[in-house]
């Protein structure tokens, strides 16, 4: 099952998220606060995090720059949470490490667009088998293709 951690001071707002991806099947987890988020994501790793922007750590950083650097670049994939939907806003989320945002209040359609967008990127892939064509030469000199998952024939 994929996971997510839903990072929001708003116990309403983590709420309201929660609700909409257990219905999208994830296994969700909440954080009030910056460090319990860096903290949850440590002990679980999810797949998926969404991150309010005005959560920022002891140090006076981003949330979103202290999960990509104790993932060491990588780790899960971020959607930067804000209510302010300006382009400047948006941009610096972008150049900061976010695979995408969204902007409060949540919209149900509008979240299953963007974690369509980041599945197509490759982003969200972990718990969701690959489907694919491979190749069978098990029998003597024939060669035959069959769908596997993860190589096994299906």
């Amino acid at each position: 099952m994929v996971t997510a951690l839903i990072a929001d001071r708003s116990a309403e707002a983590r709420r309201a998220a929660s609700h909409m991806l257990e219905g999208l099947g994830f296994r969700v987890a909440g954080a009030a606060d910056a460090e319990e988020a860096l903290a949850l994501i440590a002990g679980t790793a999810p797949d998926l995090v969404l991150a309010d922007a005005r959560l920022e750590t002891a140090e006076g950083g981003t949330l979103l720059e202290a999960i990509r650097k104790q993932a060491g670049g990588a780790g899960p994939c971020i959607l930067h949470v804000t209510m302010d939907g300006a382009p400047a806003s948006i941009r610096r989320a972008m150049e900061a490490g976010a695979d995408d945002y969204l902007v409060k209040p949540y919209d149900e359609a509008l979240l299953r667009f963007k974690l369509a967008q980041v599945r197509t990127r490759g982003r969200l892939d972990a718990g969701r088998p690959k489907l694919r064509v491979v190749q069978n030469n098990s029998s003597a000199g024939a060669t035959s293709w069959r769908f596997g998952l993860y190589g096994k024939a299906v």
